[in-house]
């Protein structure tokens, strides 16, 4: 197992506060980013404060972030990171939220694929039912690759059955870039698809948070259907 330093800036225009983790690669578990002052979680160093930036910084490849209750594990917020030396305070807006005293902010971060011509892939997709992360490793450059969920290796037919597909957004890692982004139905159809780029700072790159956007959408899903991306990968 891989890990890598994760940094992060939570808070509003009127108070914020430093995380930092030492983050196990292509895991939730454990990746729990503490208060660098006081070594505590989110919800007991801030709770009750109203915040509208989340800044998270990963060392190199790809990385979301999602706010959520240590209890119910309900998810309240969440988005992707940018590289350590690439990050915006504007660009970092999230819808206003109080912080629970249960919250915890944690990171599933993928490392450089070592393997030349091979790329990491995360993804948050938005359906009906809710968001959910996605992705996949060892995609190989110029394939059509499926992503699944993260947590059960699902399928987005399985995921979302009789759900509707809302939003997806695409992070692949560094240096590398999204073709394109389709939805297949259980036939092998493309049902619907759209190109991607470059992130920033790679040339050509419109954000540091994603390679791949589409909001918007609204496609009824059903068992069978698949989310495949397809990289350029150094």
């Amino acid at each position: 197992m891989t890990t890598q330093a994760i940094q992060a800036i939570v808070g509003s225009g009127g108070f914020s506060r430093a995380f930092s983790d030492t983050a196990t690669d292509a895991q939730w578990t454990g990746n729990i980013l503490t208060d660098d002052v006081a070594q505590t979680n989110l919800g007991l160093v801030m709770p009750g404060q109203m915040i509208d930036r989340v800044q998270v910084n990963y060392t190199e490849g790809a990385c979301i972030w999602r706010i959520q209750s240590s209890q119910s594990l309900l998810v309240k917020r969440y988005g992707y990171a940018s590289k350590i030396g690439y990050s915006c305070w504007e660009s970092a807006k999230i819808p206003a939220y109080q912080v629970a005293p249960d919250d915890i902010l944690v990171v599933y971060p993928l490392p450089l694929d070592a393997t030349v011509l091979q790329a990491n892939v995360l993804s948050w997709v938005t359906t009906s039912r809710g968001y959910e992360a996605f992705g996949v490793t060892d995609a190989i450059s110029g394939a059509a690759t499926e992503m699944k969920t993260l947590v059960n290796d699902q399928t987005i037919g399985d995921y979302a059955f009789n759900a509707t597909l809302r939003d997806i957004t695409v992070q692949v890692e560094d240096g590398s870039s999204v073709d394109k982004v389709e939805l297949i139905d259980q036939v092998g159809g493309v049902i619907w698809t759209g190109y991607g780029g470059y992130r920033l700072p790679s040339l050509g790159g419109k954000s540091e948070f994603y390679n791949f956007m589409a909001d918007g959408m609204g496609i009824p899903i059903l068992k069978g259907y698949k989310i495949k991306v397809t990289v350029t990968a150094l």
